[in-house]
């Protein structure tokens, strides 16, 4: 376990991120649904409008039926304009989510950054301190055969 404030602050960054691509991945996922319902949709609006208009070509139907298919022809584009909308809404919190998650990507690069150049301050800090005593071991030897 991370013992550091940094790397508890790193640790939490990256939990961050983690809970961010999670949400990010659910986003994409409903925007993707929403756009396959889309499609279905507009389907089944052009299928009806060709029936329509084959039904009418070929046998011919009634003022009233030319009235309700139409009427419900109608209707269908008012939900598909309706679920066009509910996509771009999709759209916008996948846009919203991704943005979150570059910012977070971000701030953990930031602490990686940061926790690495702690890192190397230490080594090369400790470095200095072991070269340091080894001078003084040498210098010490050196001392002591010239003693003798």
């Amino acid at each position: 376990m991370s013992n550091s404030p940094m790397d508890v602050l790193r640790d939490l960054a990256q939990q961050k991120l983690d809970d961010t691509t999670i949400n990010l991945g659910k986003a994409q996922q409903s925007h993707s649904q929403a756009v396959m319902q889309l499609e279905q949709l507009k389907s089944y609006q052009q299928e009806y409008q060709q029936q329509l208009r084959s039904n009418v070509a070929e046998k011919g139907i009634l003022i009233a039926d030319l009235v309700n298919q139409q009427s419900f022809i109608d209707s269908l584009g008012g939900v598909v304009r309706q679920h066009a909308t509910h996509v771009e809404a999709c759209l916008q919190s996948v846009n919203q989510v991704l943005s979150t998650w570059r910012h977070d990507k971000q701030r953990l690069n930031a602490f990686d950054t940061l926790k690495s150049r702690a890192e190397e301050v230490r080594a090369h800090r400790e470095s200095r301190q072991e070269q340091k005593m080894m001078d003084e071991f040498a210098q010490r030897a050196s001392a002591g055969k010239e003693l003798l």
